[in-house]
């Protein structure tokens, strides 16, 4: 949640809010288009794989990630209004792509799907994250504005990844969602709220803990990946290069097709 509510905090609301067309085709549109040709893909290699579980490894290779995102696109000299954009997908699609996620999982436990019930849920989940976000958002800017200590301040504000996450999770809602709306609701008001030495002192305290956090996932990996590697022991290293490629090219080449469709569209 931290380091979503960050990326959240720091995106401009105003940029977002003009660009948020084109944001939710590529987050939303081709996390969807994404997932049903990787999974296609890999039904068409490896036959026995059922459907659902297809879908599931599109749900996971489907949005890009946001960290990723930020860093490559710093170091590029292209239009703002690109960035905002990539931006802001990298922010809205580990929410659906997530959603989706859950919705493959829960086909492959049941053994059952329905395209009408997966679309209500979706709808649902992403909708009541947002609404339980902005809900928590508002909330804490009216507790901002009460608060004249830079330290309870800062502690405050970190405790609101947290809050909305876990209050948008207890109800099945989206969490990822939750938490990216509290960061823009929040961000939004920040310069009516938040004094200039805490802003300062947040901004410290916001770097050091998403460094750790990133740190931390990828140690994580790590120590997840001895595992993985000793599974994929048992397949030829051909066929595995050969899979890994294809589903990389269908992401990569889908991505391109959907931006002409995505701005012809509207």
């Amino acid at each position: 949640p931290p380091i979503l509510y960050q990326a959240a905090l720091l995106t401009s609301w105003s940029d977002f809010k003009a660009h948020i067309r084109s944001i939710s085709l590529l987050a939303i549109g081709l996390v969807i288009v994404t997932t049903l040709a990787v999974g296609l893909t890999l039904k068409l290699m490896v036959p026995s794989v059922p459907w659902a579980a297809a879908f599931v490894l599109g749900a996971i290779i489907s949005p890009p990630d946001a960290v990723a995102a930020t860093t490559i696109l710093s170091r590029l000299n292209i239009p703002r209004h690109l960035v905002t954009i990539l931006e802001g997908e990298s922010l809205v699609n580990d929410a659906s792509g997530l959603v989706i996620y859950k919705l493959a999982i829960a086909a492959v436990l049941t053994g059952a799907f329905s395209m009408g019930d997966a679309t209500t849920q979706f709808a649902l989940v992403s909708a009541g994250g947002v609404l339980i976000g902005i809900l928590v958002g508002f909330t804490f800017v009216e507790v901002h504005k009460r608060l004249g200590d830079p330290f309870i301040e800062v502690i405050t504000a970190l405790a609101i990844p947290y809050i909305g996450y876990i209050a948008a999770e207890s109800v099945h809602v989206s969490g990822v969602l939750a938490v990216v709306a509290a960061g823009l609701v929040r961000g939004r008001y920040a310069p009516e709220i938040v004094s200039a030495e805490m802003r300062i002192m947040a901004r410290s305290v916001w770097n050091v803990l998403v460094f750790m956090l990133n740190s931390l996932i990828f140690i994580l990996i790590g120590i997840q990946m001895s595992d993985v590697m000793d599974t994929l022991g048992r397949y030829p290293l051909s066929q595995l290069v050969l899979m890994g490629s294809a589903i990389s090219v269908v992401a990569v080449v889908v991505r391109f097709a959907w931006v002409y469709p995505a701005a012809w569209l509207p």
